[in-house]
């Protein structure tokens, strides 16, 4: 087509013919705007061989969805123009992001027959943003025939999605002011190793068991019969390294999308739900899910009530054969509603992640401090001083003596006079916000035959 055009109803006149332009009919498809990219390779894809003329098509609101016959509209107040084409770059965790057309429409025949395409996006408030594919033709065979078949490829590259499969993926707006649309973001986590995941023997036979074995033998399972969809609890004190082991778990589960949710955004899960069962085999997150699983009687808004029943729906709700792996984790397992913590199907397993013992906080020392030279018996120090701790505050520790160590001008040495000062500071605080901050139990106070002085007054409803 070589006619320029000003107005979007003038390309359709000059395409379809005027005395045809009444018959057109069309079907569209929508679909969660994460899958544009999927949806507008498949669509260049499909119609490459009839030589498509691509237009840009202009959008007055992002809540008014472009349709075929909206571009129809001739009055002048209602035309639809004809623009430039407009692209933004899409962040899909790859080297180089994807450029995604704003609005495009495609002129083409197909055995001498008019066909459009138009390829959209709009956003619904409470609901997100959403793709749109519309296909319009004329009513013959031929052309309903390559309508049906085109949807077709269209909604199987949806739902084989493979720009974000083994990826880990959240509906967050990105926050790196790189300029690119966030349609979802996609985290870049560290590799996590084994190596520097300290927990006791037990604990880490337990994840071994299942979450990596039960993976391994998943096909197996399913030709056996049995559920590959699973449900896992990690539990314990604020900063035992629950979050850390979840990046353990992703990272070496590489064939597996991994989906972020938090208690905030479980008014989102069946959005997140559809992504976890377009991409899988899937991990599924929900930190603190006892922000949303609390039981009823500490429930303080209807709504709070509606946002657990659709987590416990959504466990539920899939088929046995789903390939999605439910992970939680809480820092207060007692006050998680029943239902949700102890009916198999929901949570099969629940692990407990507790603060080291003195062997594991051996470890995290010489993990978090691999760069210094402690003096001999200074980690035993360490050790004993920090009994009953976290893992958190022991990652503090280690960076607090490290610092006192360069301000005194010995580099990387550290000696136990330092590790004395440091965790006696901490340890003997009276200050009892202070001490949560850095991860350190109220409990654990009486060491060596000594009573821990009193806390203060502040933070005492904590």
């Amino acid at each position: 087509m070589s006619h320029s055009f000003t107005q979007a109803w003038e390309a359709f006149v000059a395409h379809f013919g005027a005395a045809q332009i009444n018959g057109i009919t069309s079907s569209r498809r929508q679909f969660g705007d994460h899958l544009l990219p999927d949806l507008q390779a498949a669509v260049i894809a499909r119609i490459a061989p009839f030589e498509p003329d691509l237009m840009g098509v202009h959008q007055l609101y992002e809540q008014l969805a472009l349709t075929i016959s909206g571009l129809l509209v001739r009055d002048q107040q209602g035309a639809i123009a004809i623009t430039p084409l407009q692209y933004q770059d899409i962040d899909v965790g790859e080297e180089e992001p994807f450029a995604a057309l704003n609005n495009g429409l495609w002129l083409f025949k197909v055995e001498g027959r008019p066909v459009a395409v138009l390829l959209s996006h709009y956003a619904v408030y409470g609901e997100g943003r959403f793709a749109q594919i519309e296909v319009a033709t004329l009513a013959d065979p031929v052309s309903l025939g390559f309508v049906r078949a085109f949807l077709a490829a269209v909604q199987e590259a949806g739902a084989t999605s493979t720009r974000y499969r083994g990826k880990i993926l959240s509906f967050e707006s990105g926050s790196d002011y790189s300029g690119m649309r966030a349609v979802m973001q996609v985290h870049r986590l560290p590799f996590v190793d084994r190596e520097a995941v300290i927990l006791d023997t037990a604990t880490m036979a337990k994840i071994d068991r299942h979450v990596f074995a039960f993976d391994h033998h998943r096909e197996a399972l399913k030709r056996l019969g049995q559920s590959t969809r699973k449900g896992v609890l990690l539990y314990g004190p604020p900063g035992t390294g629950k979050t850390h082991v979840i990046r353990y778990i992703a990272s070496n589960l590489p064939d597996r999308t991994t989906v972020l949710v938090t208690a905030e955004q479980v008014k989102m899960l069946s959005r997140y739900m559809l992504l976890a069962r377009t991409l899988q085999p899937s991990i599924v997150v929900l930190e603190d899910v006892d922000l949303v699983g609390r039981s009823r009687e500490g429930m303080n808004s209807p709504n709070t009530e509606v946002l657990l029943n659709r987590l416990l729906n959504e466990m539920d709700g899939l088929q046995d054969d789903a390939d999605v792996l439910f992970i939680l984790t809480t820092n207060r397992p007692e006050e998680i509603e029943e239902a949700l913590a102890s009916r198999p199907g929901r949570i099969d397993e629940a692990i407990e992640v507790a603060n080291p013992d003195a062997s594991c906080r051996a470890r995290l020392v010489a993990l978090y401090g691999r760069a210094l030279d402690f003096e001999d018996g200074a980690v035993a120090d360490f050790v004993a001083r920090s009994e009953g701790a976290s893992a958190a505050f022991v990652k503090e520790m280690v960076r607090r003596v490290a610092q006192v160590a360069v301000s005194a001008g010995r580099g990387n040495r550290v000696g136990r006079e330092d590790v004395a000062v440091v965790l006696g500071e901490a340890t003997e605080s009276r200050n009892r916000i202070g001490r949560r901050i850095v991860g350190l139990a109220n409990h654990s106070e009486a060491r060596a035959g000594k009573q821990a002085p009193p806390f203060d007054a502040c933070g005492s409803d904590l």
